[in-house]
């Protein structure tokens, strides 16, 4: 976030965003109830209320009756204002998935659907983008999802291989003009399941994601944001040296499965004692929750033992983080600070 002093210009774009976010969160208000919620006097809030109707971003509703006075407009946040679209490859029945979803601001998906292709690489993203973004001119975000490691937007490994190397938000943002932003399959799947569920902002949350044909791979949740560590690297679990190979062979044998993941667990444990663990693959079940929980509870003392959750759908989670990551793109990141 960018700390920058107070001019007009900055407490103007800050006030505009306190009543854009309090239209969403209210979704229908007027503008008393406004200011009551961003502590902006009546004045300021009308001003920037007769701004943003002007733009479309708000939309003037219906007249409500008011205490002994005039009727009192009220005001809705128009999520149609803007676009993003989100995208992300996958495997399914030994095929590649590009999955493609455009989303309001409001969160809701107004276009999905699924291209199967035969490699996955920046020629073929670039053929499925163009057409959806001469369709919907009101996109101004894309975001990418990338089951691998990237670094200030190049992509340093994939499961994709013919990614390797690409810096996609540098190369879209440069051919359409708008922002990018790319994140991390599990890393967005911890942002999903929160986001979904109201995870509190303050506590850890540690997702564990199983692949069918793959290691397994961690999304670090803390205090309300993604841990990726100084290079990226924080949620790569199988690099651990426990002596475990993650494979099909393992994740199809129950007692052993649930043996490797509470060592796992306990080894995640001892460094971030996390609050929640939510864990996810295709084979897990409750009763594979259920005996992983009985072991780590011997192994673990009972104030550093995690409660434990499975999220039964991972694309879901994926898609959600995914949407709350290219919609954080258009909210503005300055803050005031206090001169000394």
């Amino acid at each position: 976030m960018k700390n920058i002093g107070g001019n007009s210009l900055v407490i103007k774009e800050i006030n505009i965003n306190l009543v854009k976010k309090a239209l969403k969160i209210e979704k229908y208000a007027t503008k008393q109830e406004i200011a009551k919620v961003t502590g902006l006097s009546i004045v300021t809030v009308g001003t920037v209320l007769q701004y943003l109707v002007k733009e479309n971003e708000v939309i003037e509703t219906e007249l409500i009756s008011s205490k002994g006075g005039r009727p009192a407009q009220q005001y809705k946040y128009n999520e149609d204002f803007n676009l993003v679209l989100v995208i992300f490859p996958y495997d399914k029945d030994d095929k590649s998935i590009i999955s493609v979803s455009v989303v309001n601001l409001g969160g809701t998906c107004i276009y999905e659907k699924e291209h199967r292709v035969k490699v996955v690489n920046i020629g073929v993203l670039e053929e499925i983008i163009k057409p959806i973004l001469e369709e919907y001119k009101l996109i101004k975000a894309i975001g990418f999802g990338n089951p691998g490691v990237e670094v200030d937007g190049e992509i340093i490994h994939s499961d994709y291989w013919m990614l390797k190397g690409v810096n996609i938000i540098e190369y879209f943002s440069s051919l359409y003009g708008i922002k990018a932003v790319i994140e991390n399959d599990v890393n967005a799947a911890v942002i999903g399941f929160s986001n979904s569920n109201n995870l509190k902002d303050k506590g850890t949350f540690v997702y564990l994601y199983f692949p069918d044909k793959y290691p397994p791979g961690a999304g670090i949740f803390i205090n309300g944001k993604i841990f990726k560590g100084g290079r990226n690297f924080a949620g790569e679990v199988a690099t651990i040296p426990l002596g475990i190979t993650w494979n099909k062979e393992l994740y199809d044998t129950f007692e052993d499965f649930c043996e490797a993941v509470s060592k796992l667990i306990v080894s995640v444990s001892s460094i971030l004692n996390p609050d929640e663990i939510i864990m996810n693959g295709t084979f897990i079940s409750d009763k594979h929750i259920e005996l992983i929980n009985d072991k780590c509870e011997r192994k673990l003392t009972k104030n550093i033992l995690p409660k434990f959750s499975l999220s039964n759908n991972f694309l879901d989670d994926y898609k959600q983080g995914l949407i709350v990551e290219a919609l954080s793109v258009l909210e503005p990141d300055v803050t005031l600070i206090k001169n000394k």
